[in-house]
């Protein structure tokens, strides 16, 4: 039974702890009960940290009692991605063949910046082995379900992050994005996400490709949580100078500015009509408030994927090959077996697949240089069965064309839902320049502000218990 109901946003909650209204204790104990109730239907918690969140819950009402929160987090219960070592918490990176790996002696840094914020860690979210999925099926985990509809994927493979936040467990939550891993479940489940500019939020092991990213329910919710994250680590070597947030950038000027709409890539699967006219919506709310809206022709002109995929069965082959022989077979066939043409890779042809990648993301790039945003679909469909790996069953990876470019380019890119397609979220992506990161977000939050709809987020309890299971 959930005993207390808790404002669906951060900023209420937070109030909340001003006034004594409630406390982050109440917080927590609400949270867990949520867990308890909807995590059987959608499989989203990889472990709840009981213990360690009633622990950090009992400091900050402490702190929020003698009005002393360390931050606008303080209090308030947040997630992690499986992936992100946090001490006390196992590693398992969404494989059965880690199930035995000593858990975190240290924090990554998103962890240590969430604890210095003084959120609660209520523990960890589900996902596909390695990363290397963008869908919500785990050899150790099993299926991850979407809020929205518990036959339908979450995308990944920060699925469980995208399911969690959806059935309103949390207020935000970090994920990573590799090819598109916090975008791809923020359009699956209706949130916003948000990669950076790789180096703007560090983590661990450093990364030119992978970057931790925050997730949430509103612009502004992952906004608190980039505050906190997006600070320097010098234990990422690639992490960069701390950014000055302006609050006045928040108030984004469209007139004049000019908007590039890409709705197809030039290769791979074709975006859906249903996904391009959202896409279109919101270009057409754009054009109205003055901005220079154009149409981006198709920016590839012959198949660029090949390579990159190589890359991410180089990838994916290595992390297999570094589990014990004896536990190998666990790890999920879609991901070994994708893997497997890797271990016939030389090194030569690596660097011959890493030069075409370099070569097409500079062609991107180049391409969409006339333009201050870029937005365009997230997901070339409306979504696809939650037991399913993807659209290509032997390239789990393939329909992520939208996204995986511009974590080769570096580009910050956010997600938010525009649409509504049989009762299923529909996501816009909005790009900007490097390290524009927070002229993106501002973006997002501007488009958020004139979705043409009241967004009303499903109530899983009422599914727990005739739900898919």
């Amino acid at each position: 039974m959930i005993d207390k109901v808790l404002p669906q946003n951060m900023s209420s909650l937070v109030e909340g702890y001003r006034t004594g209204e409630f406390t982050p204790v109440d917080s927590l104990s609400a949270t867990l009960a949520l867990i308890d109730a909807v995590n059987p239907s959608i499989n989203a918690m990889a472990m709840v940290d009981v213990d360690g969140a009633r622990s950090a819950a009992a400091k900050s009402a402490a702190r929020w009692a003698t009005s002393t929160p360390l931050s606008s987090l303080d209090g308030v219960p947040v997630t992690i991605k499986d992936s992100v070592n946090a001490v006390g918490m196992p590693w398992r990176h969404g494989s059965a063949a880690h199930s035995d790996v000593p858990d975190a002696e240290s924090d990554s840094p998103p962890a240590a910046r969430l604890k210095e914020a003084g959120a609660v860690i209520v523990g960890k979210t589900t996902m596909p082995d390695f990363g290397m999925m963008a869908a919500g099926v785990s050899s150790l985990y099993g299926i991850v379900r979407n809020p929205w509809d518990l036959s339908r994927n979450t995308g990944g493979s920060s699925a469980g992050a995208g399911a969690s936040l959806a059935a309103g467990i949390g207020y935000a939550a970090v994920g990573t994005d590799i090819a598109g891993s916090v975008r791809l479940p923020a359009g699956h489940c209706g949130l916003v996400a948000l990669k950076p500019t790789q180096g703007r939020i560090p983590h661990l092991p450093s990364s030119m490709m992978r970057s931790p990213g925050p997730m949430a329910r509103t612009v502004d919710e992952v906004v608190d949580m980039y505050r906190a994250i997006a600070r320097p680590d010098s234990r990422d070597a690639w992490s960069l100078p701390a950014q000055s947030i302006d609050e006045s950038r928040w108030e984004t000027e469209v007139r004049g500015l000019r908007i590039g709409v890409m709705t197809g890539m030039g290769y791979g699967y074709e975006a859906e009509p249903a996904v391009v006219a959202v896409v279109d919506a919101a270009a057409q709310v754009l054009a109205a408030a003055g901005a220079k809206v154009t149409r981006v022709t198709p920016p590839f002109e012959s198949d660029p994927y090949a390579p990159l995929d190589r890359l991410f069965q180089v990838r994916a082959r290595a992390e297999w090959e570094s589990i014990p022989e004896e536990r190998r077979a666990e790890v999920i066939a879609a991901v070994s077996e994708w893997a497997e043409p890797a271990s016939l890779a030389s090194a030569t042809d690596y660097s011959r697949d890493l030069d075409a990648v370099n070569t097409a993301q500079a062609r991107l790039q180049r391409h969409l240089e006339p333009y201050d945003f870029v937005i365009s679909p997230v997901i070339p469909v409306v979504g696809f069965d939650a037991d399913t790996v993807g659209l290509d069953p032997e390239r789990p990876l393939a329909h992520c064309s939208f996204t995986a470019w511009f974590n080769q380019t570096g580009q910050p890119a956010s997600t938010v839902c525009f649409g509504m397609v049989d009762g299923c979220p529909v996501g816009v992506q909005i790009v900007g320049s490097r390290f524009a990161d927070i002229d993106v977000l501002a973006m997002t939050k501007w488009l958020e502000d004139r979705r043409p709809f009241d967004m009303t987020w499903p109530d899983v309890t009422l599914r727990v218990s005739g739900g898919v299971r």
